[in-house]
Protein backbone atom coordinates (compact mmCIF):
# COMPACT_ATOMS: atom_id res chain seq x y z
CA UNK A 1 0.00 0.00 0.00
CA UNK A 2 1.25 3.44 -1.00
CA UNK A 3 1.86 5.83 1.79
CA UNK A 4 1.10 9.46 1.71
CA UNK A 5 3.88 11.72 1.24
CA UNK A 6 5.05 13.34 3.93
CA UNK A 7 5.08 17.26 3.97
CA UNK A 8 7.64 20.21 4.58
CA UNK A 9 6.26 23.60 4.47
CA UNK A 10 8.75 26.43 4.87
CA UNK A 11 7.91 29.73 5.44
CA UNK A 12 9.86 32.67 5.93
CA UNK A 13 8.72 36.16 6.99
CA UNK A 14 9.30 39.17 4.66
CA UNK A 15 11.40 37.64 1.93
CA UNK A 16 11.49 40.02 -1.10
CA UNK A 17 10.47 37.14 -3.82
CA UNK A 18 13.64 38.04 -6.23
CA UNK A 19 16.13 37.41 -3.27
CA UNK A 20 16.70 34.21 -4.44
CA UNK A 21 20.15 33.48 -7.01
CA UNK A 22 18.86 32.30 -9.28
CA UNK A 23 16.58 35.60 -9.98
CA UNK A 24 19.01 38.21 -8.15
CA UNK A 25 22.64 36.88 -8.59
CA UNK A 26 24.04 38.52 -5.98
CA UNK A 27 22.29 36.52 -3.47
CA UNK A 28 23.80 33.26 -2.30
CA UNK A 29 20.65 30.74 -1.95
CA UNK A 30 21.83 27.66 -3.24
CA UNK A 31 19.74 25.10 -1.45
CA UNK A 32 16.00 27.14 -2.76
CA UNK A 33 18.06 27.10 -5.88
CA UNK A 34 18.26 23.19 -5.93
CA UNK A 35 15.11 23.39 -4.50
CA UNK A 36 13.16 25.32 -7.71
CA UNK A 37 15.52 22.83 -10.27
CA UNK A 38 14.19 19.68 -9.01
CA UNK A 39 10.40 21.04 -8.72
CA UNK A 40 8.16 23.87 -10.07
CA UNK A 41 8.56 27.99 -9.61
CA UNK A 42 6.21 30.36 -9.01
CA UNK A 43 7.15 33.72 -10.63
CA UNK A 44 3.78 35.77 -10.31
CA UNK A 45 2.53 34.26 -6.45
CA UNK A 46 1.40 37.16 -4.27
CA UNK A 47 0.16 37.20 -0.90
CA UNK A 48 -3.32 38.09 -0.05
CA UNK A 49 -2.70 40.90 3.07
CA UNK A 50 0.96 42.68 3.32
CA UNK A 51 1.44 41.86 7.19
CA UNK A 52 2.42 39.19 9.13
CA UNK A 53 -1.18 37.45 11.06
CA UNK A 54 -3.63 37.88 8.23
CA UNK A 55 -1.27 36.46 5.52
CA UNK A 56 -0.49 33.52 7.46
CA UNK A 57 -3.88 32.84 8.53
CA UNK A 58 -4.69 33.13 4.32
CA UNK A 59 -2.39 30.60 4.14
CA UNK A 60 -3.34 28.58 6.90
CA UNK A 61 -7.27 28.48 5.79
CA UNK A 62 -6.64 28.54 2.38
CA UNK A 63 -9.36 31.93 2.83
CA UNK A 64 -8.83 35.07 1.81
CA UNK A 65 -9.23 37.76 4.96
CA UNK A 66 -12.90 38.88 4.01
CA UNK A 67 -13.13 35.32 4.27
CA UNK A 68 -11.72 34.28 7.69
CA UNK A 69 -11.92 37.58 9.32
CA UNK A 70 -8.25 37.95 10.26
CA UNK A 71 -7.01 41.78 9.09
CA UNK A 72 -5.59 42.67 12.52
CA UNK A 73 -2.16 41.52 13.63
CA UNK A 74 -2.82 40.79 17.67
CA UNK A 75 -4.47 37.65 17.74
CA UNK A 76 -2.80 35.13 19.62
CA UNK A 77 -5.78 35.66 22.46
CA UNK A 78 -8.84 35.84 20.12
CA UNK A 79 -11.62 33.05 21.13
CA UNK A 80 -11.80 31.44 18.05
CA UNK A 81 -12.07 28.02 17.16
CA UNK A 82 -11.18 26.49 13.73
CA UNK A 83 -11.26 22.70 13.01
CA UNK A 84 -10.52 23.33 9.34
CA UNK A 85 -7.10 24.80 9.47
CA UNK A 86 -4.42 23.32 7.25
CA UNK A 87 -2.82 22.04 10.30
CA UNK A 88 -5.86 20.20 11.73
CA UNK A 89 -7.00 19.11 8.65
CA UNK A 90 -3.44 16.91 8.27
CA UNK A 91 -3.54 16.01 11.21
CA UNK A 92 -6.93 14.09 11.47
CA UNK A 93 -6.09 12.61 8.18
CA UNK A 94 -2.99 10.91 10.29
CA UNK A 95 -0.24 13.34 9.84
CA UNK A 96 2.08 13.83 12.81
CA UNK A 97 1.91 17.69 12.79
CA UNK A 98 4.36 20.00 13.89
CA UNK A 99 4.94 23.89 14.55
CA UNK A 100 8.56 25.19 14.46
CA UNK A 101 9.57 28.71 14.70
CA UNK A 102 7.20 32.03 14.17
CA UNK A 103 3.13 31.04 14.26
CA UNK A 104 1.91 34.80 15.14
CA UNK A 105 -1.68 33.25 14.74
CA UNK A 106 -4.48 32.12 16.82
CA UNK A 107 -3.28 30.08 19.57
CA UNK A 108 -6.36 28.02 19.65
CA UNK A 109 -5.97 27.31 15.97
CA UNK A 110 -2.34 26.14 16.78
CA UNK A 111 -3.31 23.65 19.86
CA UNK A 112 -6.15 22.57 17.60
CA UNK A 113 -3.61 21.74 14.74
CA UNK A 114 -0.42 20.87 15.93
CA UNK A 115 0.91 18.23 18.56
CA UNK A 116 4.12 19.44 18.85
CA UNK A 117 4.87 22.65 19.05
CA UNK A 118 8.27 25.32 19.55
CA UNK A 119 7.59 28.74 19.39
CA UNK A 120 10.34 31.76 18.76
CA UNK A 121 8.33 34.82 18.16
CA UNK A 122 7.28 36.59 21.57
CA UNK A 123 3.80 37.33 19.77
CA UNK A 124 3.83 33.30 20.79
CA UNK A 125 3.27 33.55 24.40
CA UNK A 126 1.61 34.34 27.50
CA UNK A 127 1.89 37.77 27.64
CA UNK A 128 2.75 37.97 31.01
CA UNK A 129 4.94 34.88 30.55
CA UNK A 130 7.79 35.29 28.26
CA UNK A 131 9.48 32.31 29.62
CA UNK A 132 7.03 30.32 28.13
CA UNK A 133 8.59 31.65 24.46
CA UNK A 134 10.53 28.05 23.50
CA UNK A 135 13.45 30.33 22.06
CA UNK A 136 13.74 33.20 24.65
CA UNK A 137 13.64 30.42 27.03
CA UNK A 138 16.41 28.55 25.21
CA UNK A 139 18.62 32.52 25.41
CA UNK A 140 17.90 32.34 28.96
CA UNK A 141 19.02 29.25 30.19
CA UNK A 142 22.28 30.26 28.22
CA UNK A 143 22.50 33.69 29.62
CA UNK A 144 21.28 35.48 26.97
CA UNK A 145 17.94 36.63 27.84
CA UNK A 146 19.06 40.11 28.14
CA UNK A 147 21.09 40.00 24.59
CA UNK A 148 17.10 38.99 23.00
CA UNK A 149 17.85 41.03 19.36
CA UNK A 150 13.80 40.78 17.54
CA UNK A 151 12.13 43.57 19.75
CA UNK A 152 11.64 46.94 19.47
CA UNK A 153 14.76 48.07 20.35
CA UNK A 154 16.09 51.21 22.98
CA UNK A 155 17.37 54.87 21.68
CA UNK A 156 20.29 53.84 22.61
CA UNK A 157 21.00 50.24 20.46
CA UNK A 158 22.57 50.99 17.56
CA UNK A 159 19.52 49.17 15.80
CA UNK A 160 17.32 51.66 17.29
CA UNK A 161 15.05 53.55 14.49
CA UNK A 162 15.02 49.96 12.17
CA UNK A 163 18.91 50.20 11.53
CA UNK A 164 20.85 46.59 10.81
CA UNK A 165 22.78 45.98 13.82
CA UNK A 166 25.57 43.39 14.99
CA UNK A 167 24.21 41.34 17.28
CA UNK A 168 25.37 39.57 20.73
CA UNK A 169 24.01 36.28 20.21
CA UNK A 170 26.44 33.95 18.95
CA UNK A 171 26.15 32.16 15.73
CA UNK A 172 25.51 28.66 17.38
CA UNK A 173 22.74 30.68 19.50
CA UNK A 174 20.86 32.14 16.71
CA UNK A 175 17.24 32.25 16.01
CA UNK A 176 18.20 31.04 12.46
CA UNK A 177 20.44 28.20 14.18
CA UNK A 178 18.32 27.41 16.84
CA UNK A 179 14.89 26.89 14.08
CA UNK A 180 17.31 24.41 12.03
CA UNK A 181 18.12 22.79 15.20
CA UNK A 182 14.64 22.10 16.32
CA UNK A 183 13.85 20.90 13.26
CA UNK A 184 16.17 18.47 13.19
CA UNK A 185 15.28 17.29 16.70
CA UNK A 186 11.67 16.91 15.89
CA UNK A 187 12.66 14.73 12.65
CA UNK A 188 14.83 12.96 14.78
CA UNK A 189 12.10 11.80 17.20
CA UNK A 190 9.18 11.77 15.09
CA UNK A 191 6.82 8.61 15.04
CA UNK A 192 7.80 6.92 12.28
CA UNK A 193 4.55 5.20 11.27
CA UNK A 194 2.75 7.89 10.44
CA UNK A 195 3.70 10.80 7.99
CA UNK A 196 4.59 14.24 9.46
CA UNK A 197 3.50 17.35 8.07
CA UNK A 198 5.98 20.20 9.39
CA UNK A 199 5.53 23.94 9.41
CA UNK A 200 9.16 25.09 9.74
CA UNK A 201 8.38 29.03 10.12
CA UNK A 202 11.38 30.99 9.98
CA UNK A 203 11.13 34.50 11.65
CA UNK A 204 13.22 36.24 9.78
CA UNK A 205 14.67 38.37 7.31
CA UNK A 206 11.93 40.51 9.14
CA UNK A 207 13.54 43.01 10.93
CA UNK A 208 15.13 43.89 12.87
CA UNK A 209 17.87 43.02 10.34
CA UNK A 210 21.29 41.50 12.56
CA UNK A 211 23.87 38.93 12.24
CA UNK A 212 25.50 37.13 15.22
CA UNK A 213 28.49 38.96 16.90
CA UNK A 214 31.29 35.80 16.07
CA UNK A 215 30.45 35.41 12.40
CA UNK A 216 28.67 38.80 11.14
CA UNK A 217 28.08 39.62 7.74
CA UNK A 218 28.38 37.46 4.52
CA UNK A 219 28.22 40.13 1.94
CA UNK A 220 30.26 43.21 1.28
CA UNK A 221 27.99 46.18 1.89
CA UNK A 222 30.38 48.15 -1.03
CA UNK A 223 29.48 45.52 -3.13
CA UNK A 224 26.02 45.66 -3.09
CA UNK A 225 24.16 46.59 -6.62
CA UNK A 226 20.97 48.27 -6.29
CA UNK A 227 18.08 47.81 -7.60
CA UNK A 228 16.67 49.59 -10.46
CA UNK A 229 13.79 51.32 -8.42
CA UNK A 230 16.12 52.61 -6.17
CA UNK A 231 15.79 55.92 -7.65
CA UNK A 232 12.25 56.42 -6.41
CA UNK A 233 13.81 57.85 -3.39
CA UNK A 234 17.12 58.93 -4.13
CA UNK A 235 16.18 60.73 -7.31
CA UNK A 236 12.57 61.17 -7.76
CA UNK A 237 11.85 61.83 -4.08
CA UNK A 238 8.84 60.18 -4.66
CA UNK A 239 7.12 62.56 -7.24
CA UNK A 240 3.39 61.50 -8.35
CA UNK A 241 3.05 58.92 -5.15
CA UNK A 242 0.55 59.96 -2.52
CA UNK A 243 1.25 62.27 0.51
CA UNK A 244 2.42 59.73 2.95
CA UNK A 245 4.61 58.42 0.87
CA UNK A 246 5.87 61.75 -0.55
CA UNK A 247 6.55 62.30 3.42
CA UNK A 248 9.00 59.71 3.74
CA UNK A 249 11.78 61.75 1.79
CA UNK A 250 11.96 63.77 4.15
CA UNK A 251 13.26 61.80 6.82
CA UNK A 252 15.70 58.93 7.37
CA UNK A 253 15.11 55.77 9.51
CA UNK A 254 11.80 54.91 10.99
CA UNK A 255 9.55 51.62 9.54
CA UNK A 256 9.32 51.71 6.42
CA UNK A 257 13.50 52.10 6.74
CA UNK A 258 14.48 55.16 4.68
CA UNK A 259 18.19 55.14 4.11
CA UNK A 260 20.74 58.08 4.83
CA UNK A 261 22.16 57.64 1.60
CA UNK A 262 23.11 54.73 -0.90
CA UNK A 263 25.51 53.50 1.38
CA UNK A 264 23.12 53.22 3.82
CA UNK A 265 21.14 51.39 1.71
CA UNK A 266 24.02 49.35 0.79
CA UNK A 267 24.58 48.72 4.49
CA UNK A 268 21.20 46.90 5.12
CA UNK A 269 21.03 44.97 2.00
CA UNK A 270 24.22 43.00 3.24
CA UNK A 271 22.29 42.42 6.55
CA UNK A 272 19.15 41.45 4.67
CA UNK A 273 20.63 39.24 2.25
CA UNK A 274 22.92 37.69 4.85
CA UNK A 275 19.75 36.90 7.19
CA UNK A 276 18.79 35.03 4.00
CA UNK A 277 22.01 33.02 3.01
CA UNK A 278 21.86 32.15 7.01
CA UNK A 279 18.41 30.88 6.69
CA UNK A 280 19.20 29.26 3.55
CA UNK A 281 21.55 27.16 5.09
CA UNK A 282 19.30 26.17 7.93
CA UNK A 283 17.13 24.89 5.33
CA UNK A 284 19.59 22.84 3.40
CA UNK A 285 20.12 21.60 6.94
CA UNK A 286 16.94 19.75 6.86
CA UNK A 287 17.09 18.48 3.42
CA UNK A 288 20.40 17.27 3.56
CA UNK A 289 18.55 15.13 6.56
CA UNK A 290 15.71 14.17 4.82
CA UNK A 291 17.60 12.96 2.09
CA UNK A 292 19.76 10.92 4.36
CA UNK A 293 16.65 9.25 5.74
CA UNK A 294 15.42 8.17 2.50
CA UNK A 295 12.11 10.61 2.86
CA UNK A 296 13.62 13.53 0.58
CA UNK A 297 11.73 11.55 -2.79
CA UNK A 298 8.42 11.03 -0.72
CA UNK A 299 7.85 14.39 1.15
CA UNK A 300 6.27 17.65 -0.36
CA UNK A 301 8.20 20.82 0.02
CA UNK A 302 7.25 24.12 -0.01
CA UNK A 303 8.53 27.35 0.33
CA UNK A 304 6.93 30.63 0.72
CA UNK A 305 6.69 33.74 2.31
CA UNK A 306 4.07 35.97 4.31
CA UNK A 307 4.79 38.75 2.46
CA UNK A 308 7.61 40.41 0.74
CA UNK A 309 10.02 43.49 1.94
CA UNK A 310 11.14 46.92 -0.17
CA UNK A 311 14.81 44.86 -0.10
CA UNK A 312 15.61 48.40 -1.70
CA UNK A 313 12.92 48.81 -3.86
CA UNK A 314 12.04 52.43 -4.26
CA UNK A 315 15.22 53.48 -2.05
CA UNK A 316 13.51 51.56 0.96
CA UNK A 317 13.98 47.84 2.72
CA UNK A 318 11.25 46.68 5.51
CA UNK A 319 7.39 47.15 4.38
CA UNK A 320 4.35 49.12 6.46
CA UNK A 321 3.75 51.62 3.51
CA UNK A 322 1.68 51.38 0.29
CA UNK A 323 0.88 47.42 -1.62
CA UNK A 324 3.53 48.14 -4.43
CA UNK A 325 5.10 44.81 -5.85
CA UNK A 326 7.90 44.30 -3.35
CA UNK A 327 5.70 43.79 -1.01
CA UNK A 328 2.80 41.99 -2.59
CA UNK A 329 4.90 39.71 -4.34
CA UNK A 330 6.47 36.44 -2.77
CA UNK A 331 8.36 33.35 -3.41
CA UNK A 332 6.61 30.30 -4.08
CA UNK A 333 8.67 27.05 -4.66
CA UNK A 334 6.76 23.51 -4.99
CA UNK A 335 8.45 20.09 -5.25
CA UNK A 336 6.72 16.64 -5.13
CA UNK A 337 7.19 13.05 -5.59
CA UNK A 338 6.48 12.44 -9.13
CA UNK A 339 6.40 16.62 -10.12
CA UNK A 340 7.96 17.55 -12.94
CA UNK A 341 11.32 19.37 -12.08
CA UNK A 342 12.37 23.11 -13.11
CA UNK A 343 8.99 24.53 -14.35
CA UNK A 344 8.80 27.81 -14.17
CA UNK A 345 5.50 29.07 -14.05
CA UNK A 346 4.59 32.92 -15.13
CA UNK A 347 0.59 33.02 -14.34
CA UNK A 348 -0.98 34.39 -11.11
CA UNK A 349 -1.18 32.78 -7.77
CA UNK A 350 -2.42 33.35 -4.27
CA UNK A 351 -1.67 32.16 -0.71
CA UNK A 352 -4.92 30.86 -0.88
CA UNK A 353 -4.09 28.31 -3.33
CA UNK A 354 -1.28 26.55 -1.18
CA UNK A 355 -3.78 24.82 0.81
CA UNK A 356 -6.25 23.04 -1.68
CA UNK A 357 -2.93 22.27 -3.39
CA UNK A 358 -1.21 19.92 -0.05
CA UNK A 359 -4.72 18.33 -0.14
CA UNK A 360 -4.95 17.12 -3.63
CA UNK A 361 -0.95 16.08 -3.42
CA UNK A 362 -1.33 14.43 0.17
CA UNK A 363 -5.62 12.63 -0.78
CA UNK A 364 -6.68 14.87 1.90
CA UNK A 365 -10.04 15.73 2.23
CA UNK A 366 -10.69 19.45 1.32
CA UNK A 367 -12.75 21.32 3.43
CA UNK A 368 -15.97 23.20 2.62
CA UNK A 369 -15.18 27.02 2.37
CA UNK A 370 -11.83 27.04 0.66
CA UNK A 371 -11.61 29.83 -1.48
CA UNK A 372 -8.17 28.88 -3.46
CA UNK A 373 -7.96 26.74 -6.05
CA UNK A 374 -5.44 23.48 -6.73
CA UNK A 375 -1.96 24.37 -8.39
CA UNK A 376 -1.42 20.75 -9.48
CA UNK A 377 -3.48 21.28 -13.12
CA UNK A 378 -1.31 24.54 -13.82
CA UNK A 379 2.02 22.74 -13.38
CA UNK A 380 1.32 19.56 -15.27
CA UNK A 381 -0.84 20.70 -17.95
CA UNK A 382 0.84 24.43 -18.22
CA UNK A 383 -2.73 25.90 -17.71
CA UNK A 384 -3.01 29.27 -17.66
CA UNK A 385 -3.02 31.71 -13.53
CA UNK A 386 -5.93 34.09 -12.22
CA UNK A 387 -6.67 36.74 -13.91
CA UNK A 388 -5.82 38.80 -11.13
CA UNK A 389 -5.54 38.80 -7.07
CA UNK A 390 -6.83 41.03 -4.80
CA UNK A 391 -4.58 42.18 -1.32
CA UNK A 392 -6.73 43.58 1.81
CA UNK A 393 -4.93 45.41 4.31
CA UNK A 394 -6.36 47.61 7.35
CA UNK A 395 -2.88 47.84 9.36
CA UNK A 396 0.04 50.81 8.67
CA UNK A 397 -0.73 54.09 8.30
CA UNK A 398 -3.93 54.69 7.02
CA UNK A 399 -6.70 55.56 8.70
CA UNK A 400 -9.42 53.40 6.19
CA UNK A 401 -8.83 49.92 4.96
CA UNK A 402 -6.06 49.91 1.60
CA UNK A 403 -6.86 47.20 -1.16
CA UNK A 404 -5.00 46.72 -4.15
CA UNK A 405 -5.70 45.09 -7.35
CA UNK A 406 -2.98 43.24 -9.50
CA UNK A 407 -3.79 42.21 -13.09
CA UNK A 408 -1.33 40.29 -15.36
CA UNK A 409 -0.50 44.16 -16.98
CA UNK A 410 -1.33 46.79 -13.97
CA UNK A 411 -1.61 47.27 -10.63
CA UNK A 412 -4.25 49.75 -8.55
CA UNK A 413 -3.97 50.43 -4.91
CA UNK A 414 -6.76 52.67 -3.51
CA UNK A 415 -6.42 54.31 -0.16
CA UNK A 416 -10.23 55.79 -0.06
CA UNK A 417 -11.30 59.40 0.12
CA UNK A 418 -10.00 59.17 -4.20
CA UNK A 419 -6.58 58.57 -3.55
CA UNK A 420 -4.61 55.85 -5.05
CA UNK A 421 -2.10 54.50 -6.98
CA UNK A 422 -2.04 52.91 -10.81
CA UNK A 423 0.79 51.21 -12.47
CA UNK A 424 1.22 50.17 -16.05
CA UNK A 425 3.86 46.77 -15.59
CA UNK A 426 4.02 46.95 -19.52
CA UNK A 427 5.74 50.43 -19.39
CA UNK A 428 6.82 50.75 -15.77
CA UNK A 429 8.01 47.35 -14.41
CA UNK A 430 10.07 49.63 -11.50
CA UNK A 431 6.11 51.69 -10.03
CA UNK A 432 7.67 54.67 -10.88
CA UNK A 433 4.98 57.15 -12.98
CA UNK A 434 1.45 56.47 -10.81
CA UNK A 435 -1.07 56.63 -13.45
CA UNK A 436 -3.84 57.28 -11.21
CA UNK A 437 -5.19 60.44 -12.30
CA UNK A 438 -3.91 59.60 -16.27
CA UNK A 439 -7.07 60.19 -18.04
CA UNK A 440 -5.64 57.73 -20.69
CA UNK A 441 -5.72 55.39 -18.04
CA UNK A 442 -9.22 56.30 -16.75
CA UNK A 443 -11.34 52.97 -18.19
CA UNK A 444 -8.04 50.72 -16.92
CA UNK A 445 -8.84 52.53 -13.01
CA UNK A 446 -12.50 51.80 -13.22
CA UNK A 447 -12.04 47.79 -14.20
CA UNK A 448 -10.03 47.67 -11.47
CA UNK A 449 -12.18 49.52 -9.40
CA UNK A 450 -14.98 47.14 -9.84
CA UNK A 451 -12.75 44.18 -9.33
CA UNK A 452 -11.51 45.96 -5.76
CA UNK A 453 -14.99 46.42 -4.92
CA UNK A 454 -16.28 43.15 -5.64
CA UNK A 455 -14.16 41.66 -3.38
CA UNK A 456 -14.14 44.14 -0.65
CA UNK A 457 -18.03 43.51 -0.55
CA UNK A 458 -17.69 39.86 0.94
CA UNK A 459 -15.73 41.32 4.24
CA UNK A 460 -16.07 39.89 7.49
CA UNK A 461 -13.79 40.99 10.34
CA UNK A 462 -12.93 38.62 13.44
CA UNK A 463 -9.96 41.29 13.94
CA UNK A 464 -8.95 44.44 12.45
CA UNK A 465 -6.46 47.80 13.04
CA UNK A 466 -8.80 49.08 15.80
CA UNK A 467 -9.40 45.45 17.65
CA UNK A 468 -5.55 44.43 17.69
CA UNK A 469 -5.24 48.41 19.10
CA UNK A 470 -7.60 47.71 21.73
CA UNK A 471 -5.42 44.24 22.24
CA UNK A 472 -2.35 45.84 22.42
CA UNK A 473 -3.34 48.55 24.76
CA UNK A 474 -4.46 46.27 27.37
CA UNK A 475 -1.29 44.55 27.24
CA UNK A 476 1.20 46.69 27.10
CA UNK A 477 2.31 46.69 30.57
CA UNK A 478 3.09 43.04 30.80
CA UNK A 479 6.49 41.88 30.82
CA UNK A 480 6.21 39.92 27.49
CA UNK A 481 5.05 42.96 26.12
CA UNK A 482 7.53 45.34 27.49
CA UNK A 483 10.30 43.11 26.00
CA UNK A 484 9.04 42.57 22.72
CA UNK A 485 7.58 45.99 21.92
CA UNK A 486 8.33 48.37 24.77
CA UNK A 487 12.21 48.99 24.82
CA UNK A 488 13.36 46.82 27.68
CA UNK A 489 15.85 43.68 28.24
CA UNK A 490 15.45 40.60 30.91
CA UNK A 491 17.28 42.73 33.14
CA UNK A 492 15.22 45.85 32.96
CA UNK A 493 11.90 43.44 33.79
CA UNK A 494 12.88 40.08 35.78
CA UNK A 495 11.87 41.63 38.80
CA UNK A 496 8.14 41.29 37.83
CA UNK A 497 8.25 37.65 37.06
CA UNK A 498 6.96 35.49 39.63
Amino acid sequence: MNRRPNVLYIMADQWHADCLGLVREQVRTPNLDRLAGEGARFTRAYCNNPVCAPSRATFITGQYPHTHGILGNDVRDLADRNEQTLGAVFRRTGYQTALIGKSHMVGAWDREGFEHVRYCDLCDCDRNDPLQNHYYRYLYDHGLASEYDLGTLKPEHPGSNVRAFVSQIPEEHSLETWTGDEALRFLHSRDERRPFFVHLSFQRPHEPYTVPCDSGLLYDPEAIELPDGWVDLFERRFAGKPEKMRQLAERVGGFPYVPEDEADLRRQLAFYYSLITRIDGQIGRVLDYLKQAGEYENTVIAFVADHGDFAGDHGLVNKNIGIYESIHRIPFLLKYPGGPAGRVMDGIVESVDLFPTLCELCDCAEPEGLDGRSLIHMIEDNAPGKSSTVCEWSVGLYESRVNAVRSDHYRLVYYGQGEGELYDHKHDPHELENRYDDPVYASVRLMLMERITDHITQYKTKSAKEISQKTSYGTRNTMTRLIHTGRRNWDEVKHLYT
